[in-house]
């Protein structure tokens, strides 16, 4: 494990085969990127790097504007996801000057329906088709993504297919990994995608020094509360409130103007482990961050302070030599976390979200006091998706919601918000996320597809695998009369949501080191309608070999989990990696479900 690149091979594999791409275009070359894609892009390919292979201009793809191209250069590429509104534009613009060369590379594979597109427009001729396989993008030494767009649809056909070629070329890169648990139909669907690729390319033979031990695969449909919940690291946090990804981010107004700086466009900050005060407060509970960034401003006052107190010339020198650069710098990080922090505490103040959704998933919760609280934000027009994802997580803890507090909401919300909506309640219904108990065709949210969509019966299925069911089963809640103390320095994973949940991932990855791993037991919590699956014989993880876990996740992870998976790994001595198709944000993860109004 000593020696473990942390997947540094998996990003130069990446890199050889866009090399190759991009050499296979013979002359000049400008790249017009999908948004979606320029910030894996630049994760694999620097603009230094992209010159060196005759890419001199690099631009977004925007859908509503035209494109400024430059006349010297001989090649107009592509850089898309075949998606049909990206063909289209495709098309727009090569109607525009159909007398130059342009090139589509398609991540992670071209569709039929591109070429029938380009033929249905008249461009088939005019444009070479290129596909490019993304493999994981490294956020951070433990957490990797794909990246793939948080869109269900698509998701129940790609996110597996996708996840499971990239495990097997990390398989075999590094080594086969002889345990192997997966949970979830997604899951399942990607274990055999995955064997059958081993199968057909010739599986590694397994080696005494392989860095990987135990692979779980996850279904995102099983564990739907981790989502809705709040969570409240400072990192969850951060990707709640502003825009966060592939470990950017865009602070904007509220954050610029604390700091007392003009807004001058959408400013975008990296944060990660190189960030020397966000690498430590990123996982810790909202509670205990201000308080840190409190008396480390203290502690760095002190130093300058001690600094103007100098009197001898050689002190002076040495302290602007050695010291001040990195104060300084220190102090700007300090600055814009501490401005950050208070924007994430105002947005959450006077607000009781938490103790309600807390009392939700420990099913303590007083209906009406809900209703009240879903009522008295509605009436103050607090953000439609937020008030959504409180009612979705109240619906899906008590596997529906009683006929009169189903039509209620319904009919309040859709009088506030407007009919646009209508659509929105049809779509989170037939996908078990917001149903009425009295409903006999409603399709529950615990298990099932890669989509998302459950076809078995409610009802029958709720008797099996209810959530209050799954919580006792898999210890995954605690009473309300058992204090959280933030300041513990060794906190349950649980502390992510104030040990009120405790994220599902994480308890099976916690009971499987523990007990080892136990299918028939693992069948009677989710029952038969959620398939789960080993590899023969599997054995327990043992902190002892020094080997990692890697926890994969198909349909996307919460910073929540990511954070309690690093708390567990911290508490057991164990080494985890945490790989994903996408991180979520917990609105675009509801907007995912339904055609956006």
């Amino acid at each position: 494990m000593d020696d473990f690149d942390d997947f540094a091979m998996v990003t130069q594999l990446t890199r050889r085969e866009l090399i190759h791409v991009l050499e296979s275009i013979i002359g000049t070359k400008e790249l017009v990127v999908e948004q979606s894609l320029m910030r894996p892009l630049d994760k694999v390919a620097s603009m230094s790097f992209l010159k060196e292979h005759n890419c001199l201009r690099v631009q977004q793809l925007y859908l509503d504007r035209l494109i400024s191209w430059d006349p010297n250069l001989e090649n107009r590429v592509f850089l898309i996801r075949p998606s049909l509104t990206n063909v289209r534009k495709v098309c727009e613009l090569i109607k525009a000057e159909p007398n130059v060369r342009y090139s589509a590379i398609f991540v992670d594979r071209k569709q039929n329906i591109c070429d029938l597109e380009f033929e249905k427009q008249g461009v088939y001729g005019n444009i070479e088709s290129y596909e490019l396989n993304l493999s994981f993008i490294p956020l951070e030494s433990d957490l990797f993504s794909l990246e793939l767009p948080a869109d269900i649809p698509r998701s129940s056909r790609t996110d597996y297919q996708a996840m499971a070629r990239c495990l097997w070329q990390l398989q075999s890169l590094y080594g086969a990994i002889p345990n192997q648990f997966a949970i979830g139909q997604a899951a399942i669907d990607c274990q055999k995608v995955f064997q059958r690729i081993c199968h057909d390319m010739k599986e590694p033979a397994a080696t005494a020094n392989q860095p990987i031990s135990h692979l779980f695969l996850f279904d995102r449909s099983i564990d739907l509360v981790s989502v809705l919940l709040t969570g409240l690291t400072y990192e969850s946090m951060l990707n709640d409130v502003f825009k966060y990804s592939c470990g950017k981010i865009v602070f904007g107004e509220a954050v610029d103007a604390k700091l007392k700086q003009k807004s001058e466009g959408k400013k975008v900050i990296p944060l990660n482990n190189s960030d020397a005060i966000f690498s430590v407060v990123r996982n810790r509970h909202m509670s205990q961050v201000f308080p840190f960034l409190s008396a480390r401003a203290k502690t760095l006052q002190e130093s300058f302070d001690k600094a103007s107190a100098m009197n001898k010339v050689e002190e002076v020198k040495d302290f602007i030599s050695n010291q001040l650069r990195q104060l300084k710098q220190n102090h700007k990080l300090l600055e814009l976390h501490i401005c950050a922090c208070e924007v994430l505490l105002e947005t959450s103040k006077g607000s009781d979200r938490y103790g309600i959704e807390h009392a939700i998933v420990r099913r303590e919760a007083d209906a009406n006091i809900v209703m009240e609280h879903l009522e008295l934000a509605i009436c103050k027009q607090q953000n439609p998706w937020a008030v959504l994802q409180l009612a979705c997580l109240w619906s899906i803890c008590e596997d529906g919601l009683l006929s009169k507090h189903f039509h209620a909401f319904r009919t309040l919300f859709l009088h506030a918000c407007g009919y646009d909506y209508l659509t929105v309640f049809y779509y989170l219904q037939s996908n078990g996320l917001l149903i009425e108990k009295s409903t006999p065709s409603a399709k529950t949210s615990i298990g099932g597809s890669g989509s998302f969509k459950i076809n078995s019966n409610f009802k029958e299925l709720s008797r099996k695998t209810s959530f209050s069911h799954l919580t006792k089963s898999l210890r995954l809640t605690t009473t309300s009369d058992i204090l959280f103390d933030p300041k513990s320095p060794n906190p349950n994973p649980s502390y992510v949501f104030s040990d009120a949940y405790s994220p599902i991932a994480c308890q099976i990855v916690s009971q499987t080191v523990a007990d080892g791993w136990s299918t028939p037991k693992l069948q009677k919590v989710f029952g038969p309608e959620i398939p789960i699956s080993s590899s023969l014989n599997p054995v327990k993880p043992d902190n002892r070999i020094k080997k990692a876990l890697l926890v994969a996740f198909i349909g996307g992870v919460t910073f929540a989990e990511v954070a309690a998976l690093r708390q567990f790994a911290q508490n057991s001595n164990f080494r985890i990696i945490v790989v994903a198709s996408h991180v979520l944000n917990r609105e675009e993860f509801l907007k995912s479900f339904v055609e956006i109004v």
